[in-house]
């Protein structure tokens, strides 16, 4: 019979006490595993996202965290919104003029000139071909436009950047299957094509299923959606599906459901960001959705009335308009209604800066400050639309940063208390080992004076003892990292509820160099090298504690005298 077989055969003659050594030793891994790979995939799936696609975070003004947890994690609210004229100071020409064809300034003014170049006309030799007049001047007073209300240029600081995105939060959609609620974020098709994951690999999203949601679809209109890879496991949704939002937290007593159908047009493929856990719908129809606008003073929608009834006097040759139930929001280029710029808001601005040839980055360093002096105000002075109220003052700031000050404001102390007390739980969990075993020993003695009377060796009594400990180590050690994945995985929804981040059975913690452990400088290099996840060494190192508290007894048992033992 060899050595493991005698040692469990004892292990079981004492049944309740072997039975109890181990659930306590079984409970102290339980608890080890389960704070190691919580913490450990907590904390990767922070770090991942500290390598964003840019490094520069604009938003309402507030605290540096929230900013960073609500736009880049996604997991706190947003404080307030910004103008939309703010994203506009970071766009290029091209894009700035695109945009401020949706403005009520540029359609106001278009109509002024439409009225002049009538008046023009209907007095003058063209009088007879009005409209054909009207249509040469119209033609070419779309730059003069432009130019007079000073968007012919870029933004003031389009040279600092390379990529722009804008984000808006504050919708939900809710799986009624499974009541799980997930973040809808609206933003535009440069979210998927522009930003990318890491800026040293410029790995950018893809998708598992269909595409990226365009701008404007002739069949969706502006009603398109992608959703994350976590979104489209746990839900279910597939292409072609439809989803309603719900506008603020569905917890909350305000929130209310927008009858509004956005199309499912694309799956993502998992990314590790926290993007995977979201839904994105097209900015322009997230602006359409009720409570989503800046409402406008009254007497600007008063000035934009008197403005559209003299137009039409003038079209109509003196047939008058009543100024009732005008609305601003018609005053759009033709095509599909947008919402104009001036009832527009952003949560924030996702910024990619321009990196010097020398490596710095300097936007990252001279922006900020700018911002947070309050620069951007000059971009609201364009229009005369005022909002009734709005939220000017803005901040910027580095994400990257900020996660590192997180890291190493509060996580790692938590994570280095966490690791202590979970020594002091294998420490103990050890001692109780021994504590078992010796324990045991006075009602052994006669047991182990037969085994030598029989011819068993000093050395293989010993070996036995050592056995005994290390196969209650080792049988504890399994039972408590199954059960501390078990936990886990029971907690699951409660972690991604908290944390933004999904945990399965099998998810251990991230893997981390042998060079991390205590005399690894004496490892080979080749072995020093090699990468362990944490949580796999919980058991080794157990067992390793199990011999080292298994020495005492199995010395006693070792110099157990035969003959006095046998006596009694």
């Amino acid at each position: 019979m060899n050595l493991f077989k005698i040692a469990w055969r004892s292990i079981q003659h004492r049944g309740i006490g072997s039975f109890l050594t181990i659930l306590s030793m079984a409970l102290g891994i339980m608890m080890v595993v389960s704070v190691i790979s919580i913490h450990g995939i907590v904390s990767k799936s922070f770090k991942n996202s500290r390598t964003f696609g840019y490094n520069i975070l604009v938003g309402a003004r507030g605290g540096e965290y929230q900013l960073t947890m609500s736009s880049v994690f996604f997991l706190a609210p947003p404080v307030e919104n910004v103008p939309y004229e703010y994203y506009l100071a970071f766009a290029d020409k091209e894009k700035r003029q695109r945009e401020m064809r949706h403005s009520l300034a540029m359609v106001t003014q278009s109509h002024e000139q439409d009225s002049l170049q009538l008046a023009s006309l209907a007095a003058g030799p063209l009088g007879a071909i009005s409209g054909l007049g009207h249509e040469l001047l119209a033609a070419g007073s779309e730059f003069e436009q432009m130019k007079t209300m000073q968007f012919h240029d870029r933004g003031m600081f389009d040279s600092w950047v390379h990529t722009v995105i804008p984000i808006n939060l504050g919708d939900f959609w809710v799986d009624e299957a499974t009541q799980s609620n997930f973040r809808c974020v609206g933003t535009k098709p440069t979210y998927f094509t522009e930003l990318v994951l890491d800026v040293e690999t410029e790995r950018k999203f893809e998708f598992a299923e269909g595409r990226a949601f365009e701008e404007y679809n002739e069949e969706h209109g502006f009603y398109e959606a992608v959703i994350g890879s976590a979104v489209a496991a746990k839900s279910g949704l597939k292409i072609g599906d439809t989803i309603q939002p719900t506008h603020g937290d569905p917890n909350s007593s305000g929130s209310h459901l927008h009858e509004t159908d956005f199309y499912i047009v694309g799956i993502m493929e998992p990314s590790g960001s926290p993007s995977d856990r979201c839904l994105f719908l097209n900015i322009e129809g997230f602006f359409l959705m009720e409570g989503h606008t800046k409402s406008i003073k009254d007497e600007s929608v008063r000035a934009v009335a008197k403005r559209r009834r003299e137009r039409r006097e003038l079209e109509a040759e003196g047939e008058v308009y009543d100024d009732e139930d005008e609305s601003t929001d018609e005053y759009v280029t033709p095509g599909p209604a947008r919402l104009p710029i001036e009832k527009r808001e952003v949560t924030s601005l996702l910024i990619r800066g321009e990196i010097g040839d020398d490596g710095i980055d300097s936007v990252g360093q001279y922006l900020p400050p700018q911002i947070d002096r309050g620069d951007l105000k000059a971009t609201l002075a364009w229009t005369p639309f005022s909002p009734e109220s709005s939220q000017e003052a803005a901040m910027a700031v580095n994400p990257v940063e900020v996660v590192t000050k997180l890291f190493a404001s509060f996580i790692d102390p938590i994570q280095l208390a966490l690791l202590l007390l979970t020594l002091m739980i294998c420490i103990v969990s050890s001692i109780s080992i021994l504590v078992g075993i010796y324990n045991s020993m006075s009602q052994r003695r006669h047991e182990i004076a037969v085994m030598r009377a029989l011819g068993a060796s000093r050395t293989k009594v010993l070996m036995i003892m050592l056995s005994e400990s290390i196969l209650l180590a080792l049988t504890a050690g399994v039972i408590g990292w199954v059960a501390g994945h078990a936990l886990n995985f029971a907690m699951s929804d409660v972690i991604e509820q908290q944390t933004g981040i999904q945990m399965g059975f099998f998810d251990l913690a991230p893997s981390m160099p042998l060079a991390f452990l205590p005399g690894a400088e004496n490892l080979p290099g080749w072995m020093s090298a090699m990468k362990v996840s944490p949580e796999l060494m919980v058991i080794p190192g157990l067992v390793l504690l199990a011999v080292l508290v298994g020495i005492y007894p199995a010395i006693s048992a070792y110099r157990t005298d035969v003959s006095q033992s046998l006596g009694k």
